[in-house]
């Protein structure tokens, strides 16, 4: 398909709002258009929710039952914001959480859905959410998204209701037990405790046993609380909570330290990887950066840890990796200091962190990380936070920073780090993936967050977007799960209010997941949805044929994402030519608070070119038979 000057069109046709559609359907429903509730105010970037004042409540859930015991005792533990969906078996769960002052939900449309908004949040809060969903196929549905959690590493309560089974004896429906579904065996693999609530007397001790679990600083993660319901409705005493202890640091053993900056000092083509897990620790990588003098990559889960801007950066490495990271690494690497990675097929792709010879230096609290891919020369368990300070504090003692990191640095830059260096500037049509990218990042502003879920667009974000704060992109790619970035951008959004998110996805994504946009809506959160609508499964289109020479369409019928949104009264717009995506533009959607939709028709033969999933597993492969031989 080539691509051509934008052609003639009417001058409204690069905005089509879908206000007056969705102005229609408030009216024939009683609302105020975009379903606006009355107490909250409307903004131009964000929107300041005003509860009413809250009336008293009536319940005849018993206000010593186990479940209000256990939402009580959360809430005073710190766990106030729950994501989940209603259901029969979890009822007296929710309808604690709609008694007990200071517990609030996000009502998902999907289970799966709830724990990738959960763990968005927490990583952009810090704050430890609780997922609640019901027994059965809530619990299942949830699967996926936990195991996203459980592979990022994120801290989560996961609390499924469940029917009586144990006390009646007989089959019932949605029995999460052992003569049921056996939800334990299910989710032990990805959790970190997996906790069933025996008596109510202990129900709200059990909740904050799992909640030490799911924080503890080594092993963080998603552990499992089951509620049966007839414990939950039974009565139980009030307990005591504080806030879960943490375990010390694992400290950095100084030999190691040392050891790691006099390799670093006297490479002849040093590098600093910074992987996912390193983003709490983004203010004393800063400092270590500017003394070690030596170039440093992110991973796709790390992008923006440190600014891409900063003077050391190569920008990415992994999947969609820049020209500059390929660049550096295309000559051996003799050492290389991995910080907070597993070094899977994504975080290396094709952009080999060490050569042939080559030492490795690599840092993680989980020690099943070494020596998986690579061949480790120092592996070092510890806390990174720790390594990286005293590593900090050697390098300054010692001397020991690298003598021509300047000079390394300016070679490889010399030219652009993108695979299209002028994308800010294509004008053809229809609007490059990574022209789109351009215009989003100039319109959405400095204080702007970005996320981006799974597909052939992720690429073009991870590459041609540039990233400055640490919280100013997020991925869940550790699984890998089409929606996670849809829904995720409900977390991000529900941390702070105040802050525009641009949520990166395709319409595959938004067909698997697009219904969350109602939760959006429910919770007028700032988010723009910028759809690239290629209208098909792009990245696995482009694979397939990549690896066989040919390949199905994988493609849809024509999806007009401007009508959907307007149907549940989201104002949206038409992108298919530059320069349309403006700061007006993305003003005037979320205009009522949010959200807003961009149906994006982009160029969907655009490519990164060997920056793709199937190059990165190309390339693992090659390392594993290599391995073996």
């Amino acid at each position: 398909m080539s691509r051509t000057q934008a052609p003639s069109r009417s001058s409204d046709r690069s905005v089509l709002f879908a206000d007056e559609q969705a102005a229609s359907m408030a009216r024939t429903q009683g609302l105020r258009p975009g379903g606006v509730e009355p107490h909250r105010e409307r903004h131009t970037t964000g929107i300041v929710r005003k509860p009413p004042p809250r009336a008293e409540v009536r319940s005849s859930l018993a206000l010593d039952s186990a479940a209000v015991r256990i939402i009580e005792a959360l809430v005073a533990a710190g766990v106030d914001t729950f994501f989940g969906i209603p259901g029969g078996p979890a009822a007296p769960l929710f309808e604690a959480l709609r008694i007990v002052p200071n517990a609030r939900l996000v009502e998902s449309r999907h289970e799966s859905s709830a724990a990738f908004a959960a763990a968005t949040f927490q990583r952009a809060t810090g704050r430890v959410p609780a997922l609640l969903v019901t027994a059965g196929p809530g619990l299942t549905n949830a699967l996926t998204g936990v195991v996203s959690a459980h592979l990022e590493r994120v801290p989560m309560l996961v609390i499924s209701g469940d029917v009586a089974w144990a006390s009646r004896g007989g089959r019932l429906a949605q029995d999460s037990g052992p003569e049921g579904i056996a939800a334990e065996q299910i989710f032990a693999a990805c959790t970190r405790a997996t906790v069933r609530v025996a008596r109510p007397e202990s129900a709200a001790t059990q909740a904050l046993a799992a909640l030490q679990a799911a924080v503890d600083p080594l092993t963080p993660g998603p552990a499992l609380l089951i509620v049966p319901i007839d414990r939950a409705f039974a009565p139980a005493p009030p307990v005591l909570t504080r806030a879960p202890a943490l375990r010390s640091t694992l400290p950095a053993a100084e030999v190691d330290v040392l050891q790691a900056a006099q390799m670093l000092a006297g490479a002849s083509r040093p590098l600093l990887v910074l992987g996912g897990a390193t983003r709490a620790h983004a203010g004393v990588l800063r400092h270590l950066i500017d003394v070690l003098n030596v170039p440093f990559v992110t991973t796709p889960r790390a992008k923006g840890v440190i600014s891409e801007t900063h003077p050391r950066s190569l920008r990415n490495g992994g999947m969609a990796a820049s020209l500059w990271a390929r660049r550096y690494t295309a000559e051996p690497i003799d050492v290389a200091l991995v910080l907070g990675s597993d070094l899977d097929d994504s975080s290396m792709g094709a952009t080999p962190y060490l050569g042939a010879g080559g030492a490795l230096i690599h840092v993680d609290i989980d020690p099943n990380v070494f020596r998986r891919n690579l061949p480790t020369a120092l592996p070092v368990i510890a806390d990174l936070g720790d390594f990286a300070q005293k590593l900090y504090d050697v390098v300054l003692a010692h001397g020991l920073h690298h003598p021509e990191g300047k000079s390394l640095m300016r070679a490889v830059r010399a030219a652009s780090p993108f695979d299209v260096p002028c994308f800010a500037t294509d004008d053809g049509y229809p609007i490059a993936p990574q022209r789109a990218i351009a215009d989003l990042e100039q319109a959405a502003g400095e204080d702007a967050r970005f996320i981006s879920d799974i597909g052939e667009h992720m690429l073009f974000a991870l590459h041609y977007l540039t990233v400055r704060d640490p919280d100013a992109f997020h991925i869940q790619l550790n699984l890998g799960s089409m929606g996670s970035g849809i829904a995720g951008a409900i977390g991000l959004a529900v941390a702070d209010r105040t802050r525009r998110v641009v949520c990166i996805c395709g319409d595959g994504g938004m067909q698997m997941a697009g219904m969350e946009l109602l939760v959006a809506v429910r919770e007028r959160l700032p988010i723009v949805y910028a759809v690239f609508n290629d209208g098909r499964y792009n990245m696995v289109h482009h694979g397939m044929r990549q690896i066989f020479g040919s390949a199905a369409a994988w493609d849809t019928p024509p999806i007009d994402f401007r009508a959907w949104a307007g149907s549940i009264g989201v104002p949206s717009a038409i992108i298919d030519s530059p320069g349309q995506i403006d700061a007006v533009l993305l003003d005037r959607l979320l205009d009522r608070g949010g959200p807003g939709v961009l149906d994006i028709r982009i160029d969907r033969d655009q490519r990164i070119r060997g920056g793709g999933r199937v190059e990165a597993l190309q390339h693992m492969s090659m390392l594993q038979s290599g391995a073996g031989e």
